[in-house]
């Protein structure tokens, strides 16, 4: 048993390894040898899913997920990943289910509160999915810039279009050389220009918010 556990471990380490490095089928062999040496490996099963879902392959990585959650339910990793999957496959009802289970154990995560916006978004609760992506602010106010954009998407929905607008405003303050800030800076003005935004600064101004 104790080397069934020490080989496992070393399988896992090698499997998270070539993971970091971008070798997913690599990855997986190795994440594959720790969970046969050691069946209820919840990390090595939370792994093995990412690199699964790095590969496309969701459901599979789905099930690793779920795996690792039965292992050891206070491995908050693997919530949030089996959220990613599920949302990635449009599972909105299934992702919403899993969250829940998580935040029970969880309830201050941010990430389960912004995977939960993601879902509801999807399945058209925009409300709640405003609502579940300021809570997720509101437990962790320093998010990423790309926050900014997932909000404003929500946003023009439900015709909250200055909303959407600030967001994307805060997203440039935030991050004005990113990788989405030309396309954002396009999208204001249009939204300018159009009278969308009837109170926001004018074209010259909206350059750089």
């Amino acid at each position: 048993m104790q080397t069934s556990l020490k080989t496992a471990r070393n399988e896992y380490q090698k499997g998270l390894c070539d993971l970091e490095h971008g070798d997913f089928g690599r990855a997986r062999k190795h994440l594959e040898k720790a969970v046969a040496e050691h069946p209820c490996y919840a990390r090595a099963h939370t792994v093995l899913g990412v690199a699964l879902s790095m590969s496309g392959q969701f459901e599979t990585a789905e099930s690793a997920f779920a795996k690792s959650i039965t292992c050891d339910g206070g491995f908050v990793e693997a919530y949030i990943q089996r959220a990613v999957v599920l949302n990635a496959q449009n599972k909105y009802p299934d992702c919403e289910a899993a969250i829940r289970q998580g935040l029970r154990r969880f309830p201050n995560e941010w990430q389960l509160h912004y995977q939960l916006g993601i879902a509801k978004d999807g399945a058209g609760d925009y409300s709640g999915a405003e609502q579940a992506l300021l809570k997720a602010q509101s437990i962790n106010p320093e998010v990423p810039p790309e926050f900014h954009l997932r909000i404003a998407d929500v946003y023009p929905n439900s015709q909250n279009y200055e909303k959407a607008h600030a967001e994307m405003a805060e997203y440039l303050r935030a991050d004005p050389h990113g990788s989405y800030a030309e396309p954002t800076r396009k999208i204001m003005r249009r939204m300018e220009t159009s009278g969308m935004v009837p109170n926001a600064p004018g074209k010259k101004d909206s350059k750089k918010p």
